[in-house]
């Protein structure tokens, strides 16, 4: 109500804003936080992953469970972070959530065995407390929630180009990605761990301060829509006065953008058709991220350096679906382009497992890219477009939490398969009928209708 009164304010004495709508600052900000943080986490960790089992000698399943792990540990705080989000705002979230991950990066750097007393705990057990607790809480908090609650409650009929523009900066990570495995490559695993810890406190934290939670509360609407006046009138206040009903009324419909309450959302058909239709490309996505750079290196020979530069190829291609099909699905329908973007990436896995030249090897590189990074704005947006934006973090954290079955499990299923058999095809042609089943679910979330009618 009061940031409806404050709209209404704004629109009664002629308040009107001028220049760039601050929403896309606060898009080019989380997509910059992105560029940074999907590089040295997400899309960074297959580099680690390789360097650490040839240090310590875990084999694939035990690696990939500690980014299953992690999932387990983000999904169980989705609900809990996605209400601070929603209560406290995401900047101070992201600010918090930086600190934790950087410090975790620090500490990442001189993982070894510990002992204490009559506790020992093995270099494994200390990554895992490390890398699937502390800095997991860090990063889904200050990465992922916080930016993403931002971006959606900025905007309405421009939700998913916003999320096409904001998701570019997780692309664009392809970049971090390859100066990463550089910085591994030539420097050591445990420097390259420093200086991403460095680089949060210096890049990160400062981008997190530009964050804002509604538009309401600094007198605007989403998209910059201004209140029931034309966009030729003078903001005068004879003209306020004037248009004032009109101004009232258009607020008014502003409200009529509905809102779900999380209860509402979850015994909704909408919202678990969207998760059994994404949660095979949940668990493909993670899956093959992380055993990319193994697969490559391992099964098809590949240098360290060469499979790096495959991986941050990959995220960077996905640049052109990223914008491409983001701004699409303000033009068609959203859950027809996720259909279209999980039958390409079922392609694109099926060429990669079958890939026995490098020509294969960039054409999954191009294929899969393209797809997986098309998916990632479309289903920010229906979420916001279905649910709406008060809960949005926390109808988010919900869905992360129904996806972590698949998102534990998948990685450490194709680690298991590739220990016992030397070879990702049965792990690769699984995720393959996983995603064209996940279409049928995906084909049956229809729009909800809103839980209260406007009057």
């Amino acid at each position: 109500m009061a940031d409806t009164l404050k709209v209404e304010t704004a629109a009664l004495t002629g308040t009107r804003r001028r220049g760039l709508f601050y929403g896309w600052y606060i898009v080019a900000a989380a997509a910059a936080i992105n560029v940074y943080g999907a590089g040295v986490w997400f899309y960074g960790f297959p580099i680690f992953f390789k360097v650490l089992l040839d240090e310590f000698g875990w084999s694939a399943a035990a690696g990939a469970a500690v980014i299953s792990l992690s999932r387990l540990e983000g999904g169980l705080e989705g609900p809990i972070i996605g209400w601070a989000i929603d209560k406290f705002g995401p900047r101070r979230m992201a600010i918090i959530g930086a600190v934790i991950a950087g410090t975790g990066f620090f500490l990442m750097s001189a993982v070894a065995p510990v002992s204490i007393g009559p506790i020992h705990l093995s270099a494994f057990v200390v990554f895992v407390l490390l890398y699937a607790g502390w800095m997991s809480i860090g990063y889904n908090t200050g990465f992922g929630h916080a930016s993403q609650a931002a971006v959606n409650a900025w905007f309405n009929r421009k939700r998913s180009r916003a999320f096409a523009v904001f998701s570019l900066g997780a692309g664009g990570s392809g970049l971090t990605v390859f100066a990463l495995g550089w910085i591994v490559n030539d420097f050591g695993w445990r420097t390259a761990s420093m200086m991403a810890g460095v680089g949060i406190f210096v890049i990160v934290i400062p981008l997190s301060m530009l964050l804002r939670h509604k538009p309401e509360q600094y007198g605007y609407l989403p998209d910059g829509d201004e209140p029931g006046r034309p966009d030729d009138a003078p903001p005068s206040a004879s003209n306020a006065t004037a248009t004032g009903r009109r101004a009232l009324a258009s607020a008014r419909a502003w409200a009529s953008d509905y809102d779900f309450s999380v209860r509402q959302a979850l015994i909704s058909l909408a919202f678990w058709m969207l998760v059994l239709g994404t949660t095979a490309r949940a668990v493909a996505m993670t899956s093959v991220v992380i055993h990319q750079v193994n697969y490559l290196t391992n099964v098809r020979a590949i240098p360290l350096v060469q499979a790096s530069a495959a991986l941050g190829a990959m995220v960077t291609i996905s640049l052109v679906g990223r914008l491409g099909f983001g701004v699409l699905g303000d033009y068609v329908e959203k859950r027809y382009v996720l259909i279209g973007c999980a039958m390409l990436q079922a392609l694109g896995i099926y060429i990669l497992a079958n890939a026995t030249n490098v020509f294969m090897v960039w054409l999954f590189v191009v294929v899969y890219g393209i797809a997986y990074g098309g998916a990632i704005p479309v289903f920010m947006a229906i979420v916001g477009e279905y649910f709406g934006r008060r809960n949005f973090a926390a109808i988010r954290g919900w869905m992360q939490l129904c996806h972590i079955p698949a998102t534990v499990v998948g990685p450490i299923y194709a680690g298991w398969i590739y220990d016992t058999t030397d070879s990702y095809q049965i792990a690769f042609m699984s995720f393959i009928v996983a995603l064209i089943l996940g279409t049928m679910f995906l084909f049956i979330a229809r729009k909800p209708e809103p839980p209260v009618r406007p009057g």
